[in-house]
C-alpha cells in the first residue's frame, strides 16, 4: 500500500503531481514519493499534520 500525505500549496502555486494530478486549494492526497518529498524540501508545499485515521483506528469500540 502506498503511503499518502495530505498536502497544500504554499501561496497561489498551481502544482501537478505526475500520477496524482493537480493540487486543490483545500489540499490533496499525494503519494509520499520522491516528487512529493522533493517539493516539501523545496518549501512549495506543506504537509498537513492531521493524517487520516488508519483503518483499525477508524472503527469505533463498543461502549461498555
Amino acid at each position: 500500500m502506498v503511503r499518502k500525505l495530505r498536502v497544500k500549496a504554499v501561496g497561489d502555486l498551481k502544482l501537478k503531481h505526475p500520477s496524482a494530478g493537480m493540487i486543490r486549494p483545500e489540499g490533496s492526497l499525494w503519494p509520499a514519493d520522491q516528487f512529493t518529498l522533493r517539493r516539501l524540501r523545496e518549501g512549495v508545499i506543506t504537509a498537513d499534520k492531521a493524517e487520516p485515521p488508519k483503518k483499525s483506528e477508524a472503527k469505533a469500540k463498543p461502549a461498555t
